[in-house]
């Protein structure tokens, strides 16, 4: 009894290696497997690219990096800094310190950049006309506290050259014009503070937050604009400190342009076409009687009134008795 104890206690070691077996043999097919998948990997490899092919039959090393190989002369000409001029450095630098100086260098970045995105035919071929025209940002509207000190700093900063506010401002504006600083807002052409909801706003598209002020990518306008006339920085500012300020200039509309006035639909002027422009009106004509009462007219013909006519009273058959 004992010995059969013994005996069911013992191992069975023909079933551990046909254990073993199955299990190299599994092993086996699965390398067999992943060389197989390499194989297949490595071949359509070399037909995509017959040069690493060719490069590996010929036993030649290439060394790969993430590092890239040295600039071209063309490719280090074209990143040089564009040379700007000393006039619309102090216009820009004056205007984003005046607008977002409490912002730091971020918010005054990304002022400075809505400023140079609007540059083109419709708020202005140069930096100037965007900035000085009339109603476009506000430390150059007329009554605002900051307007005298911003002039005077685009005239002449010399007396806060060490200010640090002053110093930084100047930067960003160097590296704005001259190409070297990234746009923050991606190309935003209008702004206002988060302390206020210009009417514009609920038009606004892309409309993101830096700081203390909001920015949009556009503001659809309700009608055709048109591009403002350049101001020339020195006599704006020359007028404008000596109490005579300049007035905004319109572009001249030819009235040979445009016909006669038409009256007035909204408050707005209405003009005829040009071709009637000189045509006797119907009322100045010696045939049109103005007293005579209007013809009347069906769908655009006119109607001619008939004379009316009487109805005879139906006459009936009296019967008289025999």
């Amino acid at each position: 009894m004992a010995a059969r104890w013994i005996g069911l206690s013992r191992p069975n070691k023909e079933k551990f290696a046909k254990r073993g077996e199955r299990t190299s043999i599994k092993h086996c097919m699965h390398a067999a497997s992943l060389a197989s998948v390499l194989v297949v990997a490595a071949a359509m490899n070399f037909a995509l690219y017959p040069d690493a092919l060719a490069a590996v039959v010929s036993g030649e090393r290439q060394i790969v990096g993430f590092v890239p190989d040295e600039p071209s002369s063309s490719a280090v000409s074209s990143m040089t800094p564009l040379v700007v001029a000393e006039e619309e450095v102090r216009l820009l630098a004056a205007t984003a310190w005046g607008e977002a100086r409490s912002e730091g260098e971020h918010g005054m970045r990304a002022v400075a950049h809505v400023m140079v995105n609007r540059i083109g035919e419709r708020f202005g071929e140069d930096l100037a006309t965007v900035i000085l025209s009339p109603k476009q940002f506000s430390v150059w509207n007329r009554g605002d506290p900051n307007r005298r000190t911003v002039m005077n700093l685009a005239r002449d900063p010399s007396s806060v050259a060490t200010d640090p506010e002053w110093i930084l401002a100047d930067r960003v504006a160097r590296e704005v014009l001259s190409g070297q600083s990234v746009d923050p807002t991606g190309g935003a052409l209008f702004y206002h503070t988060r302390a206020v909801r210009p009417r514009w706003a609920r038009v606004g598209v892309g409309r993101q937050v830096i700081g203390q002020h909001i920015f949009y990518a556009d503001v659809p306008d309700p009608g055709v604009r048109e591009t403002p006339r350049p101001i020339d920085v020195a006599q704006y500012l020359g007028q404008a400190i000596s109490g005579r300020e300049p007035r905004a200039q319109h572009a001249s509309v030819d009235a040979s342009a445009r016909g006669p006035r038409a009256g007035r639909v909204n408050g707005v002027i209405q003009y005829a076409p040009t071709e009637a422009a000189g045509q006797t009106l119907p009322s100045q004509s010696a045939a049109f009687d103005v007293n005579a009462a209007a013809a009347p007219t069906m769908n655009g013909v006119a109607v001619s009134a008939a004379a009316p006519t009487s109805i005879a009273a139906p006459q009936t058959a009296i019967a008289t008795a025999p």
